[in-house]
């Protein structure tokens, strides 16, 4: 009984949030056209990221999602790679303070989505890697932080799985940062194959930024990168009580398959 009440509060207040922030999203977009000078996308993404904030931290599942910095400040364009537990995962980004895109694929089939998800010019996996690579190379030139899910989808078990190679691919070819994210307790608020949402704590770890090595092989670049977002997201995962991998990370060279850009998607 009380799962059913808690969901159709947290529907109740979707619903409320989502038919306010249309009603004053033009105010929005032309404050920022007319007056910040950004353009009509990047006003999107902000006013995108400022509706997951009123929905995580002022329409809690428990408590506000909290939000931990343990090494300090945040790089203003980054590619955040994230652990993938849960469908509310994308949400919680919303706490962090930066304008940001994701790399995904479902969101765009929804129609209200998908029409704001294209006019913020975020990235379709279903457009192939060249297509992504381009468009994240853009956003991260236009000031805006890109979020990729390493492991390509939400884990079924809660415990960390291998990472694909996306994410560092363009980190390496571009000289952006890698900023690992781990984040707890989503699981517990809405696991895979659930539809019914459940009271839960939720807490984001914006772990140190990683640059890749100024070295000529790109393919070691990128596996260092790899191996240490992973390594830390992994750290975090066990000092917080959690599971770690099904499939530890192999880091030896003549042991990891030939790197290929893969890129990750929600699932």
């Amino acid at each position: 009984m009380w799962t059913l009440l808690f969901n159709i509060y947290i529907w109740f207040a979707i619903i409320l949030l989502t038919i306010l922030g249309l009603a004053v999203l033009p105010v929005i977009l032309l404050v920022n056209c007319l007056f910040l000078k950004r353009t009509l996308a990047a006003g999107l993404r902000r006013a995108i990221r400022f509706y997951g904030w009123v929905l995580v931290c002022c329409v809690p599942f428990l408590a506000p999602v909290k939000v931990e910095y343990p090494v300090g400040k945040l790089p203003t364009n980054a590619i955040f790679v994230a652990n993938h537990n849960s469908a509310i995962d994308p949400y919680l980004f919303g706490a962090i303070p930066r304008e940001n895109s994701f790399v995904t694929s479902w969101p765009f089939k929804i129609p209200l989505y998908g029409f704001f998800m294209r006019l913020a010019q975020y990235a379709n996996t279903l457009e192939g890697w060249d297509e992504v690579c381009r468009k994240c190379t853009r956003l991260l030139g236009a000031g805006s932080c890109v979020t990729i899910w390493p492991e390509g989808h939400r884990s079924r078990d809660g415990r960390l799985g291998r990472f694909k190679n996306g994410a560092f691919v363009l980190a390496a070819e571009n000289g952006y940062p890698i900023v690992p994210v781990c984040i707890l307790g989503s699981r517990s608020v809405l696991p895979p194959g659930k539809r019914l949402l459940r009271p839960g704590r939720v807490k984001l770890v914006v772990l140190e930024s990683i640059i890749a090595e100024d070295s000529g092989d790109r393919q070691e670049r990128v596996r260092e990168l790899r191996f240490r977002a992973r390594t830390a997201i992994e750290h975090t995962l066990e000092l917080n009580g959690h599971f770690t991998c099904t499939q530890p990370e192999i880091r030896d060279v003549s042991l990891v398959d030939e790197d290929r850009p893969a890129v990750s998607i929600l699932s």
